[in-house]
């Protein structure tokens, strides 16, 4: 027998290693090279396991890397570290799990259009969070006030049941979108306004808000602000005019005198202003 058939190769092996292989290098690509951290391991299991272990959850499984799941998740691939969690419209009803303070990587959170109830946890924010730039908690059912430590760039909490007055954190906060409409929010949001601030969009409608919006002064970036269906009073900022709006709404306040007119505010109609108590000029009736 020939010698090189006396040791013939185990092709069933070699079958084996080249789909190990595969499989790390899939895994790897996923996951940028690192496993995910153990301890972040640890708690979005403890997430899962407070959200009542949702059907949709299913795929969160401790045999199988948490940075290979296919929902959810996102992680650094040079740490392992998770960065992003979304659990977006299951309909889970749960309070607000205690095991997110546990994923100190976090750079975004996203809950939104479920059914989560309680108060927002103090822990979500920079101060827990470090990395924390985007949270997103909208369409559920959080009650109580926001919390002081909720001073995350993008802070989006449209559509709860959220009482109280904007903390005085937010003052000298830096925020790049704020979306608080449809709560029951009360109080002075003038703290957001500022010329130098980063605010680029102002979402306030529909709560009870009251402030004097003709003495402050408005972002430089901003070009979105709808603070429609509040108590707001004074006069609409004559900079309003040469801002370029890509959305504004001022509707169903208190507001009184000339609507400032330019380009920009020429693009929005009667129902922008309808509802003060005597805004006057294009698109209303004239000034008298």
């Amino acid at each position: 027998m020939p010698s090189q058939l006396k040791n013939p190769p185990d092709y069933f092996a070699t079958a084996a290693a080249l789909l190990l292989a595969v499989l790390v290098l899939a895994t790897a690509a996923r996951t940028g090279g690192a496993p995910c951290d153990k301890s972040d391991m640890a708690a979005l299991l403890a997430v899962k396991s407070a959200l009542g272990d949702p059907p949709a959850l299913s795929v969160w499984n401790s045999t199988v890397d948490c940075c290979s799941w296919p929902y959810g998740i996102s992680c650094d691939g040079n740490t392992g570290r998770v960065t992003d969690l979304t659990v977006f419209g299951r309909e889970i009803s749960a309070p607000i799990p205690a095991a997110i303070a546990n994923l100190t990587a976090l750079r975004s959170i996203n809950f939104a259009y479920n059914q989560l109830h309680g108060t927002i946890p103090d822990f979500l924010g920079p101060h827990a969070l470090p990395d924390l730039t985007f949270l997103r908690l909208d369409g559920n059912r959080l009650t109580g006030p926001i919390p002081p430590t909720a001073t995350v760039f993008n802070l989006l909490l449209v559509g709860n049941q959220l009482t109280g007055e904007i903390p005085d954190t937010f003052a000298d906060a830096v925020f790049g979108d704020v979306e608080l409409s449809d709560n029951q929010l009360t109080g002075d949001a003038s703290m957001l306004f500022g010329a130098k601030k980063q605010l680029n969009s102002l979402f306030l409608s529909r709560n009870r808000f009251k402030f004097d919006l003709g003495r402050v002064e408005l972002p430089e970036v901003m070009d979105i602000l709808e603070i429609d269906g509040n108590m707001v009073y004074g006069s609409i900022p004559a900079e309003a005019a040469a801002r370029k709006w890509l959305s504004f709404n001022v509707s169903y306040n208190q507001l009184c005198g000339p609507i400032p007119q330019g380009k920009y505010t020429h693009r929005f109609g009667p129902k922008h202003f309808a509802g003060n108590k005597c805004l006057c000029g294009r698109p209303l009736a004239p000034c008298t």
